[in-house]
C-alpha cells in the first residue's frame, strides 16, 4: 500500500485521501511500537507527531514497514523461547531483555550472521547489529524503544533495516531505502 500511495502522491491525490493514509499508518505505529519511558526526549517521545513523522516516511516511500506475527503456539525464532525459558509473564524486565538478546544472537549466528552487541547508530545504540556479506545490515531493538530515536535513525540510515522485537511473538521490520539506488533510479528516468 505504501509504495502505491507514494506513486499516487506524485500525481496529486486529494488531501483527504493522503491525510487518511497518514493517520492509518500513524495509528498502526502507535499500536505496535512499545514505547520506552526512560530517557524520553522532551516534546518528542510523548508527542503524537513523532508517529506521524514516521508515517510520512512510510507514505512517501522513503521506508517500508512490515509486522510479523507468530502462529499460535510458536514464536518467530524457531521456537527458541522454550529453550531459553522465556516466559511472557516476565516480559520487559532486565532478565527478559537479556534472554531475548541471547535468543536472537543464537538465531542469527546459526544462520551464519555476525552479531555485534550495542552497535552505534546515528542516534544512540541498537541492542544488536546483524551483519553478513550480501545481506542488508540489520539493527535490532528488543522490548521498548524511544519513538524519537526510531524516527531519527529511520531518516538517517540508508540501505539497512531496523527490527523491533517488542515480544516473543511479534517483530516490526523497517527497511531504509538506499539513497544510492535513488540516485541511480532518478538518472534513468526520462522527462
Amino acid at each position: 500500500m505504501s509504495s502505491t500511495l507514494a506513486k499516487s502522491l506524485e500525481t496529486g491525490l486529494p488531501w483527504h485521501i493522503v491525510e487518511g493514509a497518514i493517520n492509518r499508518e500513524s495509528q498502526w505505529l502507535e499500536r505496535v511500537i512499545e514505547q520506552t519511558s526512560i530517557d524520553e526526549v522532551p516534546g518528542c517521545d510523548k508527542c503524537r507527531y513523532t508517529f506521524r513523522k514516521i508515517a510520512l516516511l512510510i507514505i512517501t516511500g522513503r521506508i517500508t514497514a512490515k509486522e510479523f506475527i507468530a502462529r499460535d503456539g510458536h514464536d518467530l525464532w524457531d521456537d527458541l523461547t522454550n529453550k531459553h525459558s522465556i516466559k511472557e509473564s516476565a516480559r520487559h524486565g532486565g532478565g527478559w531483555h537479556r534472554k531475548m538478546m541471547d535468543l536472537l544472537t543464537e538465531y542469527f549466528s546459526k544462520q551464519g550472521f555476525e552479531v555485534i552487541p550495542e552497535p552505534f547508530l546515528s542516534q544512540g545504540r541498537a541492542d544488536l547489529g546483524i551483519y553478513k556479506d550480501g545481506y542488508t545490515d540489520l539493527f535490532v531493538e528488543v522490548g521498548t524503544i524511544s519513538p524519537y530515536k526510531l524516527w531519527w535513525n529511520l531518516q538517517m540510515l540508508t540501505n539497512s533495516k531496523i527490527l523491533l522485537v517488542p515480544d516473543e511473538k511479534r517483530a516490526i521490520e523497517f527497511t531504509c531505502r538506499s539513497e544510492q539506488q535513488d540516485i541511480i533510479s532518478s538518472g534513468l528516468i526520462k522527462d
